[in-house]
């Protein structure tokens, strides 16, 4: 091969690897790294409003809740979380167990494909739009409203630095209006 195409090549090719371009495959990847995120729902054993929640759902059938039928005592749970609920628990703070409430968890999300990058500010700013999954989805989801059915859109403000993109927690005003 010619010496010179050969060092041409390497300039193309070492410039190509430098480009601060924001690639989908790029957000994708640095989005990736704040996930996954797990959905959370608290049961509150000790209020009996939650007694008719459960009861609208297969909880109860399906051997992860049971409806305490014999409270003897006002500190007595109205529903006891049975065995089978224990490997959807969460760490769940004192003070709540000790009001009898349990945190479960629902569904975790992962990101699935980036839907859109807009540039912004000399191509040094962008907003990224995002979709997510829900995996590892528990019986839990009968507590909520939410219809998995439905594509979740998210969005990412990214700002591009001396060493490479970033994502943003608090977006700028560079964001605002775009």
């Amino acid at each position: 091969m010619n010496p010179r195409i050969f060092c041409l090549f390497i300039i193309i090719l070492l410039s190509a690897c430098s480009s601060n371009k924001l690639t989908r495959d790029k957000a994708l990847s640095l989005i990736q790294k704040n996930y996954p995120d797990t959905l959370d729902w608290e049961i509150f054993c000790g209020d009996p409003t939650w007694v008719k929640k459960i009861e609208k759902t297969t909880l109860v059938k399906d051997g992860f809740i049971e409806i305490n039928q014999n409270r003897k005592q006002i500190l007595d749970p109205y529903l006891i979380i049975k065995d089978k609920s224990k490997p959807y628990f969460l760490p769940t703070p004192p003070e709540d167990v000790e009001h009898k409430i349990q945190r479960v968890k629902v569904y975790e999300t992962i990101p699935d494909k980036v839907t859109g990058i807009k540039m912004l500010t000399n191509n040094k700013k962008a907003i990224v739009k995002y979709t997510v999954e829900h995996k590892n989805v528990t019986p839990f989801i009968a507590l909520t409203r939410i219809d998995l059915s439905k594509q979740d859109e998210r969005t990412a403000y990214f700002s591009l630095y001396d060493d490479g993109w970033k994502i943003e927690d608090k977006p700028d005003i560079d964001f605002i209006g775009n």
